[in-house]
């Protein structure tokens, strides 16, 4: 019987307060190394805090998050993205007006240490160049986007979209990748097509997501957090957590835990 994952991410009594009210309030738990683990909860329970404390964008009031034993809990985003965290997020951060192609190639190179669209003369920059645009053509193929480079962002469709946000975050090398609501606003189609493809990601990209869909938690994540009120409710596997009295409690009146 093989050791389990160690654990890549951990939360120590993290807490966000505005003014009085406790937005997240001493939550701790820990995701393991190559785990796809989903974060759930009413609205309201906090959820959308708590993937702004881990990605950086919101400053943790009190407690530690730490990456594979490192504290990150100060860190800004982008030295968290250096570390190897990696986000997509309700609202597309994508260059709209650049094409498919050229969204995923300034990631690429800005992990690269190439910098942004300049004008990369000299053997070794244009190398640098080659090389980024090739693993921007592999991950546009990973994610469904084989035909679309030359295709302005603007004209994607929503989920295309996201498709292609999951690229840009790709080519920043994570070992650990957020998703905030990565199924907002998709056709069944579409969250379909996005839930195999983060069930295909590789075994070396840590996944935590947080979402509303149910039915693609349950099909795609195999550790599931749930929060209410701002508060740790439970972890577990997705047959623990639906069998949960107190899960099924807090979602009383709102979606009942049954996928």
């Amino acid at each position: 019987m093989s050791d389990p994952a160690p654990d890549l991410l951990e939360l120590r009594g993290v807490s966000k307060h505005f003014g009085s009210f406790r937005a997240v309030d001493d939550v701790g738990f820990t995701v393991r190394a190559g785990a796809r683990h989903a974060v759930i909860g009413p609205n309201g329970a906090g959820k959308s805090t708590l993937f702004g404390l881990v990605s950086g964008t919101l400053a943790a009031t009190t407690g530690s998050l730490l990456l594979d034993g490192r504290d990150v809990t100060r860190l800004p985003v982008h030295r968290r993205v250096g570390l190897g965290i990696a986000a997509t997020f309700q609202h597309s951060s994508l260059f709209l007006p650049e094409t498919v192609l050229e969204n995923v190639l300034l990631a690429a190179l800005r992990r690269a240490g190439a910098g942004a669209r300049t004008g990369l003369g000299g053997r070794r920059r244009a190398g640098t160049r080659a090389a980024a645009t090739a693993r921007a053509r592999t991950l546009l193929e990973r994610v469904g986007l084989p035909t679309r480079h030359d295709v302005p962002a603007a004209e994607l469709s929503h989920g295309e979209r996201r498709q292609l946000e999951v690229a840009v975050a790709l080519a920043t090398e994570p070992r650990l990748l957020l998703l905030d609501e990565p199924a907002a606003g998709m056709s069944p189609a579409e969250t379909e097509r996005l839930t195999r493809l983060i069930a295909a990601l590789p075994d070396d990209v840590t996944v935590l997501l947080v979402e509303h869909d149910l039915d693609m938690v349950f099909e795609l994540a195999d550790t599931v957090t749930v929060m209410h009120l701002g508060n740790h409710l439970t972890t577990g596997t997705p047959d623990e957590v639906r069998a949960s009295a107190e899960v099924q409690s807090a979602y009383l009146g709102t979606t009942e835990v049954t996928s």
